[in-house]
């Protein structure tokens, strides 16, 4: 009888070990929206026939900022996008932290992006990406050059 009450202790010990370490929640750790998100804001925006330079606010967690992209897409002709259509950028221009065309002063990050057709119309925004691999990417508004 003690051989049968032991079997059933152990038993019963070993389901509670196995099924113990089953319970809780499991998944990625994510970004705390207050302390690891950040927001972008155009400020200024100049186009100097093929250049398009931009003077971008970064607010909130600055150093989270690890790459901006400049996506952007002719507005008219064959492969351009119509104005009034959804934006769907066909090209993109990436900056990473450790380039020199990735110019952060403060809470100030310029970018630039030469190469456009003059008497060209583009529209164009800017996204960010966190070095935090779970944290979805920022965009500003979309905006359109003048010619």
């Amino acid at each position: 009888m003690r051989l049968i009450s032991a079997i059933c202790a152990l038993l019963l010990f070993a389901q509670f070990a196995l099924f113990g370490c089953a319970l809780g929640k499991k998944e990625w750790p994510s970004a705390q929206e207050s302390q690891d998100s950040f927001d972008l804001e155009l400020i200024i925006g100049e186009r100097n026939e093929n250049c398009l330079v931009l003077k971008i606010a970064v607010t909130g967690a600055v150093d989270r900022l690890y790459r901006a992209s400049i996506q952007y897409e002719i507005v008219g002709g064959d492969s351009g996008g119509c104005d009034g259509c959804p934006f769907v950028p066909r090209d993109a221009v990436h900056f990473t932290r450790n380039q020199k065309e990735f110019l952060m002063n403060g809470n100030n990050l310029t970018l630039s992006l030469c190469d456009l057709e003059p008497g060209t119309e583009y529209r164009f925004r800017v996204a960010g990406k966190s070095e935090l691999p779970t944290t979805p990417l920022v965009y500003t508004d979309v905006f359109v050059t003048t010619p």
